[in-house]
């Protein structure tokens, strides 16, 4: 699929490099023996993806690991799957939802856990596309666009006569074609030194480049209305868009069955467990013992001689408490660790990445219907997975592709319950849609989902039967969605970001210390690296 994927993109040649650097690091057994390293103790902060999966593997080399979690009832971090019923049937993914098939680290985790997983439908020709009032579908060519939304946009004569994937294929991938495929691994690569061109495209915020490449201000605000993410990141670094088309996350995508949090409970079952199935050729008496301590804040990192003590809060009763470890690996995103008190301070790059690297704002909001409504009507109607997109505040709406398998226009498969991802929105929206009054922003959220389907006003008060609503920016503990550079930050903080501290006694992972941000890959590849770092350094010293 990523070949198909690739030679479409007109870059084939990428892909032994692609797989090459998404793929996992070398195994940590390669590095170390199986119970070496038995009474190190390793202090772990945060219980996301990455802490999971970096206490996993020191798990296999002995070390005693103690994982500080904020939230009291939750692992996972930002996957976050809820479910409005107790046999789980029904649930809205208000955190990560997809996994792009290039993305060899999670791919690994999948199946070594052996979770199932089905295709994630990105595009449904079905889908609306809802600007100006105006009512398009979605189709792969882009004609309902630009015979129904066009006309509302001041467009020069080539822009009307090309469709909206084709301006934005032109306007933000005719650069990387152009880059040596060397210099394109660089994409993927954290380094302390980049190429003077990848330095420069990573100047460029994607507005800039837009006009760079001749688009009118019209058809710069279309795309803005038509592909709402796109337009949410105009200001953001134009190295993120090239990321993401340089490995073509968009091609080819899959979900978990049951919810995506079935990965971080994978992983945490198996630390819970005294003799896990999932260490192959390990003895257990050679595997370490992992403590949770669930609801407690990590509030301090302080280095005293060859020790690291963190400080951390009970969030139940608020008592500070302190504890001392050989290692830590801090997990949680720079957000969140800007409000933890370091002392003596990281180094000045360090310090300078925690407080100016850009977070990302979303809202999402999921709603629980009696009905699919979404799937009413015959076969060129019913909307069976993907996403619409809106000029309105919601943003994006997503329908579940997995509830429905007959295609036939006599089943009335809209009669059955269903969770609509209602809202998905990013940065300014997030912001102000999240922030309205939770009674407020639900009932303009039914408002916008109907006028989209062009549903009388106040039909989704009798459907909806419960909703979840979860902004990012407001989450204790994350303080925004996920990373997402500024022009230059890439050049200016990647490396500095993943670099160890205090004499390497304290290492750092995270979606944020990857270059493949905002993605499950960029947690699980860094705490694998942050892992294998450790080690080599316990191998040095040892």
């Amino acid at each position: 699929m990523l070949q198909v994927a690739l030679k479409e993109a007109k870059h084939i040649e990428d892909f032994d490099s692609i797989i090459e650097l998404l793929s996992p690091p070398m195994d940590i057994t390669t590095i170390g023996v199986p119970g070496e390293f038995k009474g190190v103790k390793v202090g772990i902060i945060g219980g996301g993806l990455a802490g999971l999966c970096s206490a996993f593997e020191l798990r296999k080399l002995g070390f005693d690991m103690t994982i500080f979690e904020m939230q009291k009832e939750r692992i996972g971090g930002r996957v976050y799957t809820y479910y409005f019923d107790r046999e789980k049937r029904y649930y809205g993914e208000v955190g990560a939802m997809r996994i792009p098939v290039s993305h060899e680290t999670i791919w690994h985790y999948i199946n070594l856990f052996k979770l199932k997983t089905r295709p994630f439908i990105q595009n449904n020709e079905n889908a609306i596309i809802y600007v100006r009032n105006r009512r398009a579908r979605n189709d792969s060519k882009g004609i309902s666009v630009m015979e129904n939304i066009y006309p509302e946009f001041e467009l020069n004569t080539w822009e009307r006569g090309t469709s909206w994937q084709e301006l934005i294929e032109y306007a933000l991938g005719t650069n990387l074609l152009k880059l040596n495929p060397m210099v394109r691994r660089e994409i993927l690569q954290v380094k302390e030194e980049y190429s003077p061109m990848i330095k420069y495209l990573g100047s460029f915020g994607v507005r800039r480049v837009f006009e760079e490449m001749g688009l009118s201000e019209g058809a710069i605000e279309l795309i803005s209305c038509v592909a709402p993410f796109l337009g949410s990141f105009y200001y953001n670094s134009y190295y993120e868009n090239l990321q993401e088309d340089y490995t073509v996350d968009s091609a080819f995508r899959y979900e978990l069955v049951g919810g995506s949090v079935n990965l971080p409970l994978a992983f945490y079952y198996s630390l819970i467990s005294k003799r896990p199935k999932d260490y192959q050729n390990i003895e257990e008496s050679n595997l370490g013992n992992v403590t949770w301590k669930n609801g407690k804040a990590v509030t301090g990192i302080y280095k005293n001689n060859d020790k690291i003590i963190l400080e951390y809060r009970n969030q139940i009763t608020s008592e500070i408490s302190l504890e001392e470890f050989d290692f830590v690996i801090c997990t949680i995103p720079f957000s969140s660790l800007r409000n933890v008190r370091v002392y003596p301070m990281f180094s000045n790059k360090k310090m300078q990445a925690i407080k100016e690297v850009k977070y990302v704002s979303s809202q999402k909001t999921a709603f629980m219907c009696s009905e699919r409504f979404w799937e009413k009507g015959n076969a060129k109607e019913k909307i069976i997975g993907g996403g619409t997109y809106t000029d309105l505040s919601i943003g994006t709406i997503w329908y579940p592709g997995y509830h429905s398998v007959i295609n036939s226009d006599n089943y009335n498969s809209y009669k059955e319950p269903g969770v609509l991802l209602a809202s998905y929105n990013l940065e300014q929206d997030a912001i102000r849609l999240g922030n309205l009054e939770d009674r407020i922003r639900t009932e303009e959220i039914k408002r916008q989902v109907e006028a989209v389907h062009g549903l009388k006003r106040g039909y989704l008060d009798y459907v909806v039967e419960n909703y979840k609503t979860v902004h990012w920016n407001e989450e204790e503990g994350f303080y925004g969605a996920f990373c997402y550079f500024m022009p230059e930050q890439q050049a200016e903080f990647s490396y500095s970001m993943s670099t160890p501290e205090y004499n390497n006694r304290v290492y750092f992972a995270g979606e944020h210390t990857s270059l493949t941000h905002g993605w499950m890959q960029g947690a699980l590849n860094s705490g694998m690296k942050a892992a294998n770092s450790l080690v080599e350094y316990c191998k040095v010293i040892k």
